[in-house]
């Protein structure tokens, strides 16, 4: 007669042995969710899960993966120690945004078949309708930045693509900043970088709703007591919108700015050099 071999086992859903209850290199199976673990030991006793659809994963003890899928489009990235989480896609780039059409239509703006909100760099955009290339003017007008208007009608059946520079102020991750200054209290903090970031080269925009906007190129350096900067390229629709000093503060070297105006929008784009 054959012998039975049976391991230790549960039939509770979710329930996973501890190390007390197994020995190294025991087996033990939880015959609900069918699932097999084992104790194993390397100088410390932990509980793996071994099987085709384990709850966790990790690949040769240097990735782990995310016990849930990410968003749709989202991608995986590391942290550079191993784990590995689902982060929305850089938008630099081509993107392409899908839209298929169930009834007569002209205007595509807004989610597209995957969800995904229109917005296009205007004037490096590429719009197909079932596959063929349309000539903005001829085919399609750019109503705004998140808006496609065809000259004609398509039919239900017909599938839109637009082919799309994601928005510049995304472009360099980490390196734009935007802040809006409320007052015109004299040196605000518009940047701060660690000395180490010896050199820092800015592109930087003011705005403002009635006084028009101040555009400039700044050149921030530091020899780690104290920083220098020189200001090139100014221009202004008006007049000028801001001035600017630097500093060395707490291990930070800043670039302070003096708004001519109140509620004056700032944004910069960085390269960081060390």
């Amino acid at each position: 007669m054959a012998t039975v071999i049976q391991l230790k086992n549960s039939s509770t859903a979710g329930d996973v042995p501890a190390v007390s209850d197994l020995v190294a290199g025991e087996l033990a199976v939880n015959t609900y969710d069918g699932k097999l673990f084992l104790e194993k030991n390397d100088g410390s006793a932990a509980i793996v899960e071994i099987g085709s659809n384990p709850s966790t994963l990790s690949v040769n003890s240097a990735y782990s993966f995310p016990t849930s899928d990410g968003s749709s489009s989202q991608i995986l990235q590391t942290d550079g120690s191993g784990s590995l989480t689902f982060v929305n896609a850089p938008s630099s780039g081509l993107v392409t945004f899908t839209y298929s059409v169930t009834s007569t239509q002209t205007v595509f703006t807004g989610s597209d078949d995957n969800g995904a909100t229109l917005a296009y760099t205007v004037g490096i955009e590429q719009v197909f309708l079932n596959g063929i290339k349309l000539i903005v003017g001829d085919d399609y007008a750019r109503t705004n930045s998140g808006t496609i208007t065809l000259q004609a009608n398509a039919e239900s059946g017909d599938v839109l693509e637009v082919v799309a520079q994601a928005s510049i102020s995304n472009l360099v991750q980490g390196f734009f900043t935007t802040v809006e200054m409320t007052a015109t209290t004299s040196d605000q903090v518009l940047s701060g970088n660690p000395v180490a970031n010896k050199a820092v080269k800015y592109v930087i925009m003011a705005s403002h709703a009635t006084a028009g906007t101040h555009a400039a190129e700044v050149l921030l350096i530091n020899d780690g007591s104290n920083a220098y900067f020189v200001q090139y390229g100014d221009a202004y629709s008006g007049s000028s919108l801001f001035s600017l000093s630097s500093d060395i503060n707490s291990g930070n070297m800043r670039l302070l700015a003096t708004p001519a105006n109140t509620n004056t929008t700032f944004k910069t784009f960085q390269i960081r050099l060390t």
